[in-house]
């Protein structure tokens, strides 16, 4: 996990007190998470706490941090840090601040919005002993009505977790040291597969839901060739093979149009096989170097 201070810092008297926390919630954003702020602030109980790790431009952000730090029941904390980090790497400076005071980690995304019920379903297997690591699913539209969709096995090997929608216990987190910031945006699954590694119990809660926006056309390339060239990175991280576990470009098409994970299953598909693709060149530089 990183250092570096942010830039401000901006919390709660409650959450300065030296106390613990039974939950926290931690919200990576790098545009307003102020809708997702107010749909997970009811679901706090008074000794939980809210922590927003603002990374990138400054444009709008303190808006933002007031809306956050107003009229808190809970513990609530506001950093900010210049650059943009990854989501990764921006909760792991959250779990930082808290220097192990929460029992439970749970984590969203400030462009989502939290189901009325998501935190208490999410931290209910975990809360009784349960579970270590728990994962909800998205609800999005797609094809004309809204489906939850649900984590699988990922490239055919372990059960992954959303990074929007998960959380883990104090204990887990320690042994596996957060998120990996060397395999790109699969920094979800990366975990969800070295918990299951070490022994501990990994599951998904069906009724622990958030509200996902697909993104579109250009957008939605981009996100899914960052998403081909982690996958290389991800599975290089856990000596697997590629030839065995990237998927093909019509297995990728079509596992989009079954899951509706995408707006465009084409565009989606070629998106994320042209990531491979490039991921693929970089890896066979990087071990010819």
């Amino acid at each position: 996990m990183g250092s570096a201070a942010p830039l401000a810092e901006v919390v709660t008297d409650s959450a300065r007190d030296g106390g613990t926390f039974g939950c926290a919630v931690i919200i990576p954003a790098a545009g307003c998470p102020c809708a997702q702020v107010e749909a997970i602030r009811p679901q706090l109980a008074d000794d939980d706490c809210l922590v927003v790790v603002w990374n990138g431009p400054r444009t709008g952000a303190h808006d933002c941090a007031a809306s956050v730090l107003h009229d808190s029941r809970s513990a609530a904390v506001w950093l900010e840090y210049p650059a943009k980090m990854g989501a990764g790497a921006a909760r792991n400076m959250g779990v930082e601040w808290l220097s192990g005071r929460a029992e439970v980690l749970a984590f969203a995304d400030s462009d989502d919005i939290a189901h009325d019920d998501w935190l208490a379903e999410l931290r209910k297997g975990l809360a009784n002993g349960r579970l270590d690591l728990a994962g909800g699913g998205l609800e999005i539209f797609s094809g004309g009505q809204w489906d939850v969709v649900l984590p699988g096995e990922d490239f055919w090997y372990r059960q992954a977790v959303y990074g929007s929608n998960c959380a883990i216990t104090r204990e887990a987190w320690q042994r596996l040291g957060g998120f990996s910031t060397r395999v790109g945006t699969c920094e979800d699954t990366d975990i969800a597969w070295r918990a299951a590694g070490i022994g501990l119990r990994v599951d998904i809660v069906p009724t622990a839901v958030v509200r996902y926006n697909l993104r579109h056309g250009a957008a939605e390339w981009r996100q899914r060739v960052t998403w081909g060239r982690s996958s290389v990175a991800l599975l290089r991280a856990h000596s697997l093979p590629l030839s065995r576990h990237l998927p093909t470009l019509p297995a990728l098409i079509s596992d989009k149009r079954s899951h509706g994970l995408a707006a465009s299953a084409v565009i989606a598909g070629l998106g994320q096989f042209a990531g491979q693709l490039a991921g693929k060149v970089l890896d066979a530089r990087s071990d010819m170097a």
